[in-house]
């Protein structure tokens, strides 16, 4: 006779990344800067740089996983160098034209 009062155990959650690999997060790219996992419940802590936040005050984001609840992490998939550098080129033109919108401001 079975426990109904019993919780169901989720199986543990694993990633394939790990730190300095650089991904593609559904279209934003980021580097992965940390991955801590608990050795108390299943949850992994995802820290990643994405390039859109750079400039910010904000360096990175941290993305609390657990099971049956990875945030769509378990979508991501690995970029290359190329596809960072891309996006970086891309973030500087942001970042230059937001810098000339202030100056503009003062003459």
């Amino acid at each position: 006779m079975s426990n109904t009062l019993s919780p169901m155990v989720k199986p543990p959650i694993s990633i394939d990344f790990k730190r300095g690999d650089i991904v593609n997060a559904l279209g934003q790219i980021g580097v992965v800067v940390d991955i801590l996992q608990s050795t108390e419940t299943n949850n992994i802590c995802l820290y990643v740089r994405f390039v859109h936040n750079l400039g910010n005050a904000r360096p990175y984001d941290m993305l609390e996983l657990a099971p049956g609840r990875m945030l769509g992490v378990d979508k991501w998939t690995r970029a290359t160098r190329g596809d960072l550098e891309q996006a970086i080129a891309k973030r500087r033109v942001r970042l230059d034209q937001e810098i000339d919108d202030l100056l503009n401001i003062v003459g």
